[in-house]
């Protein structure tokens, strides 16, 4: 059956074309998927190609496509659109190859490798008699044939062989294929062995056992291939990548996400991953395959949970562009609201005291109790950490209870003294008729195992952010979902906990996750001197797994180096404020970047009109995101405060008003667990950057910005 290919590098070249002529390439496109041996496609050979399968075709006047011509089989691959001249000019010394080792379609620029084969065999200095330990080759002591094992082409082996350093391999980076670049860095940088690390960055053998190099079909089935090349299925998924060219995650995984998605687990499934590793990716495509592949009754439901409206808003944006029908099949909401609604089915009241109303009702508590040592934000932090979630109810459980990360120990009269505010403060709230959002997950699930006998449609549930969780909270996710194989699958980064202060073990939520633990270890998004800075915001502080154990960030890396973050104090904020507008117009102004790929991110809502009054007066668009404000297309930099920017990525940040007392907020005074939110927010909002990071405070910098100096 003839079946039609698409690459990464067309929908690149698609993407560059003016809007008006897209509508000819969609027509084209849509017609080769259909018959790409029709005689109406006239397919022209080129002369003076690298590659002989290489055929152009006539779009218009003007245009031509790139087409591989299948030689053997029935697979005909689209690779590039252009003008007729530049689309000669980017096929010419092209070399799609399947390689001989591995089995997977690359594809090679021969011209740009033998120049920066030359080029970096040039800077070689003549070798010493003998030479000092930096002076050898990076790859001297590999054979050839080890190296060739990692996926690197014959071809480019003497460029890999001329490298010294570490550093010096990325210049290399846009000439190997991805697979050897990343198992070439695995190696370079943290000193794996050549298996170890093809193991860290293919789900495929070591080494293919026969390769046959004319297959295509077979080698486009490889998942390095699937890194670049995809089979297009249906129409369907063809519209679906020319609507949004540039979002690549939707079309091409790495094989260590692929692996995920499709993966059989025998029960909840837990996936650790720093930032920028691409976790929500793998959950969103996880939340397909299982409708599309594992349940397909009309009946199945996969319930898609998040921790806060906006993420939840973001991610059924995100599904209904990758899905097809099955999208009708997965709901998505954030866990609150998911319980709330359950609770109002079931005709069980809801009302929640929250926000200033249940800030009001702590400090009436403590008037009213009289001579409370503590200020009402203790109170509130211990409840919600130690008494809430360890569920307890009577004052001797409290009174033997681990305090940890509580700051300051509590003597046994003292917590006798915190326990009568505690009390007060339940009697007032049952006076009221009233319960606090922590309590509705607890509800939800008590209501769920008395209506055990009549269960939910769910068949599956998708937890994105689960380090947000409270321990109730997923005892609700264990309740929703009967058990069974592919019940539950859960991403997360302790390093990104925000809302959420207390560790969990989820073993003692009734989430068994021994054995089906997983970590992704590749930061597709922050260049390595971003996640340096970012992880140095958390340094020498100690961050859980999710499951009672450490988690262990060593082995998360960046593939690109980037330049270091950027540091500023000034005296005041007007000359904070000229220093970031300033900057911006230099992005905007002299390297074009567009206006919605910078964002300014702050502590607090309130600190937004400090900077829009600069940036009105320097005439630059922009577009303040509040909780609700969808971050759609429309120009103008970005401007949110540091929760509402999770989730979202940028190419430029910068953090402003990083100031003591406002990060961390001056009523914290310990290093306590609150503090501990606080740098998982800065760090955040460090990673949501993707090539460069600025922080600037005015007056006296905040210390977790000093601690790094």
């Amino acid at each position: 059956m003839t079946r039609v290919a698409i690459s990464d590098d067309f929908l690149e070249a698609y993407a560059e074309i003016p809007r008006f002529l897209q509508k000819k390439v969609r027509n084209f496109v849509t017609k080769f998927k259909q018959d790409p041996t029709s005689h109406s496609i006239k397919y022209e050979s080129i002369h003076d190609m690298r590659d002989e399968r290489v055929r152009t075709v006539r779009i218009d006047k003007a245009y031509r496509a790139i087409v591989l011509h299948p030689s053997k089989g029935d697979v005909y691959t689209l690779l590039w659109v252009d003008n007729h001249d530049e689309a000669m000019a980017w096929a010419r010394h092209k070399e799609f190859s399947i390689n001989p080792r591995t089995g997977a379609m690359q594809v090679l620029d021969t011209e740009a490798i033998t120049q920066v084969t030359a080029e970096i065999q040039r800077e070689q200095t003549a070798e010493p008699e003998t030479k000092p330990l930096q002076e050898y080759a990076l790859f001297e002591t590999f054979a050839d044939d080890e190296l060739l094992r990692t996926g690197v082409p014959q071809i480019l082996l003497p460029a890999v062989r001329a490298l010294k350093t570490a550093d010096a391999l990325e210049k290399l980076e846009p000439h190997l294929p991805a697979e050897a670049y990343e198992a070439l860095f695995w190696i370079a940088n943290l000193g794996h062995s050549v298996d170890q690390a093809i193991n860290e960055v293919t789900t495929a053998k070591l080494e293919a056992e026969v390769v046959d190099t004319e297959d295509i079909e077979t080698a486009l089935q490889h998942p390095d291939s699937q890194r670049r090349f995809k089979i297009i299925e249906t129409e369907d998924e063809l519209e679906a990548m020319l609507d949004a060219p540039l979002e690549k995650w939707r079309v091409f995984l790495h094989p260590s996400q692929a692996d995920l998605v499709e993966k059989e687990f025998n029960g909840p499934a837990r996936v650790l991953g720093g930032a920028g590793t691409g976790k929500t990716v793998v959950a969103m495509h996880r939340a397909r395959y299982l409708a599309r592949e594992v349940f397909t009754q009309p009946s199945d439901r996969i319930l898609f949970f998040t921790f806060t409206s906006t993420l939840a808003h973001n991610v059924q944006q995100n599904l209904r562009n990758l899905c097809g029908a099955e999208v009708a099949r997965i709901e998505v909401v954030h866990l609150h609201k998911w319980a709330v609604g359950y609770l109002r089915q079931q005709r069980i009241r809801v009302d929640v005291l929250a926000g200033q109303a249940l800030q009001d009702l702590w400090r009436q508590t403590l008037t009213a109790v009289g001579g409370a040592e503590f200020e009402a934000a203790f109170y509130q932090a211990e409840w919600e950490n130690v008494v809430k979630a360890n569920r307890i109810t009577e004052r001797g459980d409290y009174l033997r209870v681990p305090r940890r990360g509580q700051g300051s120990r509590l003597s046994r009269l003292q917590r006798t003294a915190v326990w009568d505010v505690f009390k007060k403060f339940r009697q007032s709230l049952t006076d009221m008729g009233k319960i606090e959002w922590n309590d509705v997950p607890a509800l939800a699930r008590q209501q769920l195992e008395q209506q055990s006998h009549n269960p939910l449609p769910y068949r599956a549930i998708i937890v994105d952010e689960v380090q947000d969780l409270f321990p109730e909270e997923l005892r609700l996710v264990r309740a929703i979902v009967p058990e069974g194989p592919n019940d539950i699958f859960m991403v997360g980064d302790a390093h990104q906990r925000i809302h959420s202060t207390v560790p969990v073990v989820m073993s003692r939520c009734g989430l068994e996750i021994r054995g089906r633990a997983r970590k992704l270890k590749i930061n597709y998004r922050t260049t390595e001197m971003i996640r340096r800075w970012s992880l140095g915001v958390l340094e020498g502080i100690t961050i859980d797994d999710l499951d009672g154990q450490t988690d262990e960030h060593r082995l998360y890396t960046s593939l690109r180096k980037g330049v270091a973050p950027t540091v500023k104090n000034f005296a005041s904020l007007a000359e904070e404020r000229q220093f970031v507008i300033e900057q911006i117009e230099r992005l905007v102004v002299m390297e074009n970047v567009k206006p919605q790929f910078i964002c300014i991110v702050m502590r607090e809502s309130r600190m937004n009109k400090n900077y829009t009054r600069g940036l009105e007066q320097a005439g630059i668009p922009y577009l303040s995101l509040r909780r609700d404000t969808p971050d759609d297309a429309s120009e103008g930099v970005r401007l949110a405060t540091m929760h509402r920017v999770k989730g979202l990525e940028f190419t430029h940040i910068f953090i402003v008003g990083a100031n003591a007392g406002v990060l961390p907020s001056k009523y914290i005074v310990a290093e306590d667990e609150e503090a501990l939110r606080e740098r998982c927010l800065l760090h955040v909002a460090a990673t949501r950057a993707r090539d460069t990071l600025t922080i600037t405070s005015y007056g006296q910098p905040s210390p977790f910005i000093t601690s790094l100096a």
